[in-house]
């Protein structure tokens, strides 16, 4: 039961997200103290703790993709109330300031304890995140 109410918890999140564009509703989830990791070389890379460094990544990352939206397609819970882990299949979407489309997959492992995540670690195929990214920079969009 406790499974299935993370996973609606967390679905209906994401499509919250989705629909609004606003992560701050994810940032809201976040502990106080917080580990976010974004795996890869490109300027999205990091490895930082606290929900205001959280805040601050995703609105960068929303000035370099503007209309930058996840969507959830699969989530996996285990754990109980204590130390949960939740394992999301994302897909991201932008449209690029050249008019094409961005489109890409990634996974999500978080760890969250009595409600709150401690730690998001975050995989997307970052070749193709670079390529759009550096298309963007050519565009004079992001950072």
């Amino acid at each position: 039961m406790y499974h299935t109410i993370v996973r609606a918890k967390v679905r209906r999140l994401w499509e919250r997200v989705a629909e609004t564009g606003d992560y701050q509703l994810a940032v809201a989830q976040a502990a106080p103290d917080v580990r976010f990791r974004f795996v890869g070389d490109s300027s999205f890379g990091a490895d930082l703790r606290g929900r205001d460094e959280f805040a601050r990544w995703f609105a960068q990352a929303g000035e370099a993709l503007p209309g930058l939206r996840l969507r959830a397609t699969e989530i996996v819970v285990k754990g109980w109330p204590w130390n949960t882990t939740v394992v999301v299949r994302l897909t991201v979407s932008a449209t690029l300031a050249d008019g094409s489309a961005y489109t890409n997959e990634g996974v999500q492992w978080v760890r969250i304890r009595w409600g709150r995540m401690v730690d998001d670690y975050v995989l997307e195929d970052t070749a193709r995140l670079q390529a759009a990214l550096e298309r963007q920079r050519a565009a004079g969009v992001g950072r």
